[in-house]
């Protein structure tokens, strides 16, 4: 640059016209740089290849790029058009933008990429379009069949997102996120009218429309959104007493609940949200779905004492052994409340009604059953659950087998 500027000094009349060339030519550098962070960041957000070697690479690029814009400096200063040289810019970084946002959506299509949030990838799109397309607006006219392409594109994206942020409200109720994302989306759809066909006063009505926009949400988002969450909570726990739940469903209408009381308490922080399991099941009659823990402190030193006869040699032990799960050579399933007890393939054991068997259980007590091949098998309990219903849903427990020998 020093040489650029010594050989060429003679060109301007005056230094404070060699400064002004100079930042002219910084300040394309920096926007430059401005540009192609945006870029890769969202490049490295979408295909998620970020490394250390690539960032060095890509800084490497934007510093090496300053030789290229101080070639601004060779002629005569006053002949360069500002706003034409970074409309250049502008519109090489949106096309390459274009190009990157269509390939992501294409590598999603065909489940070759991770799904992001395509909701908000549209709203980006939608608004990076918009943006795009003043700033050309304020330079160039544009053709009205560009115009009209334009508006279809937006279009379909405002589509989409009303689809799919309404189905969201719908299931789950307003939060101010929800209602962020559908009025950003309503103005992007009213902007991108006034932006092809009433040109002349699109950019002022699209700013004060964002402006009441923000103002609303501002005054109004909390309001409405506390108000649909508590809403959502009723019609949620006015739906369960209709229902009979095993326990797996009675954990997940639990989770609905404590996220919605949990919304609720971000919203307005004098909500109480505590609210665990056990009140859940309480509330709702449920308390006969909980698992009857049994609970084994210290089981080295109590467990020798209490069952000496466990000290004998057996031909296999298997802790924490879950039904319809085994790494074992021996299996075990429970079906229709019946225990069956198999070696791979054979049966060797079958126990009709073992419900009944559970329900009389006594903690820290074994079940000592005889084998079809003449070993016998000890069951110690751990954790068993029996629905409303009768049926045994859940059993751990641990199994010795006796050596038949």
């Amino acid at each position: 640059m020093a040489l650029v500027c010594a050989r060429k000094l003679h060109d301007f009349n005056y230094f404070h016209h060699f400064l002004a060339a100079l930042f002219f030519s910084i300040s394309f550098w920096l926007i430059f740089g401005v540009f192609l962070a945006i870029f890769y960041s969202s490049f490295n957000f979408l295909f998620d290849i970020s490394s250390s070697k690539l960032n060095s690479h890509v800084l490497s690029l934007w510093i090496f790029s300053a030789g290229i814009f101080s070639l601004f400096l060779l002629g005569n200063f006053t002949s360069y058009n500002f706003n034409k040289i970074f409309i250049f810019i502008l519109n090489i970084f949106s096309a390459l933008y274009i190009i990157m946002l269509f390939s992501y959506s294409l590598g999603v299509f065909f489940n070759l990429l991770e799904s992001l949030s395509i909701v908000h990838l549209c709203l980006w799109f939608g608004n990076f379009l918009l943006i795009n397309l003043w700033i050309n607006l304020s330079s160039y006219k544009i053709k009205k069949a560009l115009l009209y392409a334009f508006f279809i594109v937006v279009l379909s994206l405002n589509i989409f997102v009303f689809y799919a942020i309404i189905i969201r409200i719908a299931q789950y109720g307003f939060t101010p996120e929800r209602l962020a994302v559908l009025a950003l989306n309503l103005w992007l759809l009213i902007a991108n009218y006034l932006s092809v066909f009433k040109q002349k006063v699109a950019l002022k009505f699209s700013f004060y429309l964002l402006a009441l926009m923000a103002l609303f949400l501002g005054f109004f988002a909390n309001y409405i959104s506390f108000s649909s969450q508590k809403y959502q909570l009723q019609k949620l726990e006015s739906s369960i007493h209709s229902l009979e739940l095993d326990y797996i469903q009675s954990k997940q209408y639990y989770n609905q609940i404590k996220n919605i009381k949990n919304t609720l308490h971000d919203l307005d922080k004098n909500y109480n949200n505590n609210y665990s399991f056990d009140d859940f099941l309480k509330t709702y009659n449920l308390t006969h779905l909980k698992p009857q823990k049994i609970e084994f402190h210290n089981m080295s030193k109590k467990f020798h004492p209490k069952y000496s006869k466990l000290k004998e040699n057996y031909d296999e032990v298997l802790f924490d052994f879950i039904a319809n799960t085994s790494e074992f050579k021996y299996f075990m399933k429970i079906d229709d409340n019946t225990l069956y007890f198999l070696l791979q393939e054979k049966e060797l054991l079958k126990l009709k009604n073992f419900d009944k068997v559970l329900k009389n259980y006594q903690k820290n007590s074994q079940l000592s059953y005889r084998l079809n091949n003449g070993s016998s098998l000890i069951f110690i309990p751990l954790e068993f659950n029996i629905n409303i219903k009768g049926q045994i849903t859940f059993f751990k427990t641990h199994v010795f087998i006796k050596n038949s020998k």
